[in-house]
């Protein structure tokens, strides 16, 4: 059952929940049970003994003393600190309760799918961002965290269509392909300064992932309206990104409606 199963919320390939221990805890957990057991067999023992010391002093030639067995449990350390997590997610299909690190597309508990998945990762993200001692370079990983999840789950949709699949971190190239594939504009709807923000979002991951934190020509290109930043290093907010991300968030909506309807017109 899926009690006893989970999913890898990175991969979903699915598990023993036994399996998510490491030797540590596993090494940890036998020690304390250990001592758990010792306490509760010398108790029952020690229980025992007294009865049979009570039940002698009816016999006249029978004595039986009894020392009392106080054994309690000795307090196990475990050998390996866990990690803190700021938040817990809770999955809004089977309600299982889980702590992730990093950017995720599936609930570990039941292996489902969904926008709110996509929440929680711009969640992680944010949090990412606030603890960090560096911003700014948290800031370039979190514009790349935020393309990612929006390719991770474009591949997902994709793959439950079609067996194609295409460059879904460049944004235009998602969109192509889901109008040769459904025949919907996932950009639909968006205005133009909605538009601006995602093309912003997607051009300055892809220059700093690639080329440096300088606008070059072929960001201008792609970019026209900042021509006059030509030279000069590309600027990274967390208000661009959390605007970005929610844009992205209605982006994913629509094409999340789409294949749905479109894998139901096929069954």
């Amino acid at each position: 059952s899926l009690k006893d199963q989970m999913v890898c919320p990175y991969c979903r390939l699915q598990f023993s929940k036994n399996e998510l221990l490491t030797e540590d805890q596993e090494t940890y957990l036998k020690q304390a049970s250990i001592e758990q057991a010792r306490e509760y067999v010398l108790g029952q023992a020690d229980k025992m003994f007294a009865r049979l010391a009570s039940a002698s002093s009816q016999y006249k030639n029978v004595t039986i003393k009894h020392t009392p067995i106080n054994y309690r449990a000795k307090e196990v350390s475990p050998n390996y600190q866990e990690f803190e997590v700021d938040s817990e997610l809770v999955c809004p299909g089977c309600s299982s309760s889980f702590q992730v690190f990093g950017v995720f597309g599936y609930c570990p508990g039941c292996g489902a799918e969904n926008i709110l998945v996509y929440d929680a990762n711009l969640e992680i993200i944010k949090q990412e961002i606030s603890a960090s001692s560096d911003p700014v370079r948290a800031l370039r990983h979190a514009y790349s965290d935020v393309v990612s999840t929006f390719e991770q789950y474009c591949k997902r949709k994709a793959k439950q269509i079609t067996t194609e699949l295409a460059r879904f971190q460049i944004l235009f190239e998602a969109r192509s392909f889901f109008q040769n594939q459904l025949g919907i504009d996932i950009l639909d709807g968006l205005t133009a300064d909605d538009l601006l923000t995602i093309r912003r979002l997607f051009q300055k991951r892809h220059l700093y992932e690639h080329e440096g934190d300088r606008i070059n020509e072929k960001y201008v290109k792609m970019i026209p309206e900042d021509a006059h930043l030509l030279g000069q290093c590309a600027q990274l907010s967390i208000e661009e990104l959390v605007r970005a991300a929610d844009v992205l968030r209605r982006v994913l909506d629509n094409l999340s409606r789409a294949v749905d309807r479109g894998t139901n017109r096929r069954k």
